[in-house]
């Protein structure tokens, strides 16, 4: 390449600049030529043409092309029109004046080559256009004219989406009332108003910001625009300031404003940093829009939200130091842009309470943001103690700062945000983005699951189980989403089950905020304890159904451990009242852990009981008359003597599981109706259960023998695949074990009622377990089999006949038949030996 060519990209920049220039003159030839039809246009068109031409008039300076820019201003100038100068007119004649001023300015600058001059002017005409549209949509508002009003909406600028924020639609929505007659004019303007100031504040903060990065990248003409709009979008905000703080206050932000954009023109970046910093830090605190109470409320709920999520994330995206799946650690830093959002639109209200503990949260939230950014980016992997110390602080500081309205639950928060991630999961659909659709189904599925859920579960734990179906394996006779995205599902299908998820969820959200009545509430409660209070009484009378007889005395310390759960899990329940934020994080990770306590348990100890009593005690009993079975109590006592504290354990946790279970349901109930009336549904509830329990095992001892035991081991069989499958979903809802849907469906009743889940995991498990007490017991009667062949073997080769000749009366210790007293002939069957050797004790007595 010879030293005077241009580089090719270079080259590449300026072919595209020409073709944009091209473009643009071919843009105001039409314009010309259509001139008087331009003047009838809409107010927005005139706005978008300005703008246009101004661009042009940029690129033209940009390509060295002066005398071109200046017609594009000119063309610029033209473009104001009749409609939107009468429109400015009319609502905010300033902005016209600054309009006009701007244009006039842009023209000089592109007569003089001026790219800065320019760039700086035609910021300050488009925040011009857009105050001046704001004024005059609030006048077409407030004069009922709803046609008018949206035809200058459409100048407006939106508020930066953010993953989980929308763009602000409250001035449509306050148009769209309008016309339908829903709402009066001054309700109108008031959701305009609102709408507008919340969207140029975050953007005015967003163009400083921009500003800042042109500035370090060496752009002064974008140094210059942004900053020009920045102060433009302040003038917009100025007058709620004063209403705020006062003419002083105005004045003072108004003159830093000022001094930051005439530093941008300038290029001067330091005075630029000094002037923005000043004026942020009069402003600091400053809403132009405050939220309504119950926006608060919801925002603050939502920070909660995302603020608990943060840790969750990060536990489930690493392990001992390294990164296992780094989604989860994406989701992490999601969360904590969403807390820092939240917060933000919170900080000012928060501010004049306590300045010092919003700086000690804004701490531990950029702590928490820290920790994920790095370990996504291949830096520090901190343990998942410091995250959570972090978290800890800044949810104490919350607790401290919210007002106790804030604190109050509120499901419509968790509702918008599962409807935002629902929304960017079939836009990444559309755009065969699966992973990002797989990743916003899971953030619908966290905020449903650790917010209505819960509540929820109290009150219909049916559609909360449809509602997990649709996201995950299928319900109400549509696929589920998880199913559908790994399948490559359509959009069209996907789109199918979601439009049945929004039904479920809109029932969900009206059975959570509808509010339930003092007698809904104790009746509530009374199921949610007669429910589990039944599964509870299912377990122990199945483990105990067959301790009869000489067992019966196993059946204490199984009681005993049983009725030792009751005070625990009253225990466990005034510390829910107490600790209840703490309960709610980590309740379900506990239930998990006492369920797999349980499970292991249940197996250990009912593979012994099956061998020892079940199989080998019973058989062997209908064998034995008089002294033999005294002896076989005795021996029953030892055995049960050492197995006592396994017993314990195995009735403690079959009930105290179902007591934890209980305690996280009555949560959600206790929050919406307080102690009192929950109390009271939990007595009921406890004395229907105890009548159930005891006609339970009435019954039990009336029944006969046989078919007792083969009723008790169907109803164990029954209680482990429960057990088990209740288990593995819990292990699956706090991200201890994948979920791997199933291609079957099956009716929701059996995994509310059989714990029978269509994921592999859970179906694995439950086979699993049945498996290994089956095959256990196969490999318990295989050993002992064997054992006694070779027993039988070795006594009757130490135990052969005395040779010819010798008497049973001649003192050898003979029995009369040949043969000394205990030998063993081999010619009998292995099972009739060992019933012999049992009885032999009865004989010597």
């Amino acid at each position: 390449m010879r030293a005077d060519e241009p580089h090719p990209l270079t080259r590449a920049r300026t072919n595209s600049l020409v073709l944009r220039a091209a473009v643009a003159a071919i843009a105001a030839t039409a314009a010309f030529a259509f001139a008087p039809a331009a003047n009838a246009s809409p107010p927005w068109q005139h706005a978008e043409d300005i703008r246009a031409a101004l661009f042009a008039a940029q690129t033209d300076l940009l390509l060295g092309q002066g005398g071109t820019a200046a017609a594009d201003v000119a063309r610029a100038k033209g473009a104001i029109g009749d409609r939107l100068e009468r429109g400015l007119r009319r609502s905010s004649p300033a902005s016209l004046r600054e309009l006009r001023a701007d244009v006039d300015a842009a023209g000089r600058a592109a007569a003089s080559g001026d790219e800065v001059g320019l760039a700086a002017a035609r910021g300050r005409v488009i925040a011009a256009l857009r105050a001046g549209a704001f004024a005059a949509a609030v006048d077409a508002a407030g004069r009922g004219d709803v046609a008018q009003a949206r035809g200058w909406l459409l100048i407006r600028e939106f508020r930066q989406a953010t993953r989980f924020t929308r763009p602000g639609v409250d001035a449509t929505d306050a148009l769209a009332a309008l016309e339908a007659g829903d709402a009066t004019p001054q309700d109108a303007v008031v959701g305009i108003r609102k709408d507008l100031l919340d969207a140029y504040q975050a953007r005015l903060l967003t163009y400083l910001q921009d500003a800042t990065q042109a500035d370090e990248r060496g752009f002064e003409p974008a140094f210059a625009e942004n900053a020009a709009i920045a102060s433009g979008y302040w003038r917009i905000l100025s007058p709620t300031l004063r209403q705020q703080r006062g003419a002083a206050a105005q004045r003072r932000a108004d003159r830093l404003f000022a001094a930051a954009a005439a530093a941008a023109a300038r290029g001067d970046s330091r005075a630029f940093a000094r002037a923005s910093d000043a004026a942020l830090s009069e402003i600091d605190a400053f809403t132009a829009a405050p939220f309504t109470p119950e926006e608060q409320a919801r925002r603050a709920q939502q920070l909660i939200r995302f603020l608990d999520l943060i840790p969750i994330e990060y536990d489930h995206g690493t392990d001992d130091g390294h990164v296992t799946i780094p989604f989860e650690i994406q989701e992490a830093i999601a969360f904590s842009e969403g807390a820092r959002s939240a917060f933000n639109d919170l900080e000012s209200e928060l501010a004049e309470r306590d300045p010092q503990a919003v700086a000690e949260f804004e701490a531990a939230l950029e702590e928490l943001d820290r920790h994920s950014r790095d370990a996504n980016e291949g830096g520090e992997i901190v343990p998942l103690d410091d995250v959570e110390a972090a978290h800890d602080r800044a949810s104490d500081t919350l607790d401290e700062l919210f007002p106790d309205e804030w604190k109050e639950s509120d499901t419509e928060a968790d509702f918008d945000l599962i409807a935002i991630s629902l929304d960017q999961m079939e836009a990444a659909i559309n755009a065969g983005e699966r992973e990002q659709a797989e990743q916003a189904r899971l953030s619908a599925y966290a905020f449903f699951e650790f917010g209505p859920e819960r509540f929820l579960n109290s009150l219909d734990p049916q559609l909360v189980a449809e509602v997990e179906g649709l996201v995950w394996y299928g319900a109400r006779d549509k696929q589920g989403l998880a199913e559908l995205i790994a399948n490559d599902g359509s959009g069209r299908d996907i789109r199918d089950t979601r439009l049945t998820l929004d039904e479920a969820l809109d029932e969900s959200q009206a059975k959570t905020g509808e509010g339930a009545s003092g007698v809904t509430v104790v009746t509530n409660a009374a199921l949610i304890v007669f429910r589990e209070g039944l599964e509870a009484i299912l377990i122990i009378a199945a483990i105990t159904a067959s301790m009869v007889g000489v067992n019966r005395r196993l059946r204490r310390p199984i009681l005993r451990g049983a009725l030792l759960a009751l005070p625990a899990s009253a225990a466990l329940f005034v510390v829910s009242v107490l600790l209840l934020d703490r309960l709610s994080q980590y309740g379900e990770k506990l239930e998990a852990i006492v369920g797999l306590v349980a499970i292991g348990v249940l197996l250990l100890v009912l593979n012994w009981f099956f061998h020892r009593v079940y199989w080998t005690e019973w058989i062997a009993g209908h064998r034995k008359r008089g002294k033999v079975l005294a002896g076989q109590a005795a021996g029953a006592a030892a055995v049960a003597g050492t197995t006592v504290a396994g017993l314990y354990v195995l009735g403690f946790t079959s009930v105290f599981r179902e007591g934890f279970e209980t305690v996280l349901f009555l949560q959600a109930l206790q929050l919406e109706a307080g102690i009192g009336i929950v109390l009271a549904g939990v007595t009921l509830g406890l004395l229907l259960t105890a009548v159930v329990g005891a006609v339970t095992f009435a019954l039990e001892r009336r029944l006969p023998y046989k078919r007792m035991l083969i009723v008790t081991g169907v109803l164990i069989s029954l209680v482990l695949v429960v057990l088990v499958g209740n288990t593995m979903r819990t292990l699956q809802g706090v991200g201890w074990v994948s979920i791997t849907p199933l291609d079957a469906e099956f009716p929701l009743w059996m995994g509310t009622w059989l714990g029978v889940f269509p994921t592999w995991e859970t179906i694995g498990a439950q086979i699993g377990a049945v498996s290994f007490v089956i095959g256990s017991y196969f490999l318990a009667e295989w050993v002992r089999k064997r054992s006694v062949r070779k027993d039988a073997a070795a006594r009757a080769d130490r135990d052969r006949p005395e040779p010819a000749g010798v008497s049973a009366g001649n003192g050898s210790g003979g029995n009369g038949d040949g043969r000394r007293a205990g030998a063993i002939d081999p010619a009998k069957p292995p099972r009739r030996i060992e019933l012999e050797r049992e009885r032999e004790p009865a004989r010597r007595e």
